[in-house]
């Protein structure tokens, strides 16, 4: 008699029960619930830092426009508003130094004409030690439209001086257009009719202003804005809407700006004038101040 046992047969499942299904659902959302308390934080923290590190971008480029601006600025021509909000200056392409005197250079090139040499008499032409530097420009074509001739500009009366358009003057008129002439060696300054500047330069200085120059905050439009090619006024003006802003050209130096505060110090004979800036910019809870001082060499 045989023993035949039979072979035996154990059944397989595959797959994943409901309850084992539910289960890895709830601790997955778990982990994701801690995983993100534990991420906020440190993503908040580094969106804080981007964008403050955008403000201060923003508010140090339009610090370093002002600075650049203020640093071409026409002697004892900045002048700030009442409220701090406006700043303005005249803004000059260039500068030289004129012959005070006829003479022949080390050269024994001839310059003892009467166009040679600033008389202060009413002059038409004359000639500049050297040549003007730092300007773009053509030989015998006028220089752009408004470009002025300023010497020796001392005290607050720059600006009715340069409203006035008259001569004699420290200024010359904005409508007395100026070119430039190759006289061999120096550069000779024409202007299409004569003017009689008010002093000489002790140092013979002479400047090529391009007009006015506004730099204005309006944190009602969240904006600081650089205006330039209008006229100048002898009263400081204020107000984009109004002339002569108005009919000027106006473009954001900065966005997002929540505050300015200008501060203009005009020195001393001895001291350098200095101009205190103020920027605030803020977005999204965020703030940033930059605050940033400019020296004006006021000597003329």
């Amino acid at each position: 008699m045989s023993n035949d046992t039979a072979p035996h047969r154990s059944r397989t499942r595959s797959g994943i029960s409901t309850i084992e299904m539910v289960t890895v659902i709830a601790v997955t959302g778990i982990l994701s619930v801690g995983l993100a308390g534990i991420l906020r934080h440190p993503m908040q923290g580094y969106a804080a830092v981007s964008r403050r590190s955008e403000l201060v971008d923003l508010a140090d480029l339009a610090i370093l426009r002002m600075s650049r601006d203020l640093r071409m600025a026409l002697p004892n021509s900045v002048r700030v508003s009442d409220d701090g909000t406006v700043l303005e200056l005249l803004h000059t392409v260039a500068g030289a130094r004129y012959r005070a005197e006829p003479g022949l250079n080390a050269s024994g090139q001839d310059h003892t004409g009467t166009s040679d040499w600033l008389s202060f008499g009413g002059d038409t032409s004359w000639n500049l030690i050297g040549r003007v530097s730092g300007l773009s420009f053509a030989y015998g074509a006028p220089l752009a439209a408004g470009t002025r001739v300023a010497i020796y500009p001392t005290g607050s009366d720059v600006w009715s001086a340069a409203a006035g358009n008259t001569s004699p003057s420290i200024i010359s008129a904005s409508t007395n257009s100026v070119t430039l002439f190759d006289d061999g060696d120096e550069d000779r300054l024409t202007l299409a009719s004569a003017h009689r500047f008010s002093l000489a330069s002790p140092q013979g200085r002479l400047y090529l202003v391009d007009g006015p120059l506004t730099f204005l905050c309006d944190p009602t439009a969240e904006a600081l804005w650089r205006v330039d090619g209008y006229a100048v006024s002898a009263v400081q003006p204020t107000s984009l809407a109004a002339a002569p802003l108005a009919a000027g050209s106006a473009a954001r130096a900065a966005d997002r700006v929540e505050r300015c505060a200008f501060d203009y110090d005009p020195g001393t004979p001895s001291r350098s004038g200095l101009v205190t800036l103020e920027v605030v910019i803020a977005s999204e809870g965020e703030r940033v101040r930059l605050l940033h001082q400019v020296p004006i060499p006021n000597a003329p």
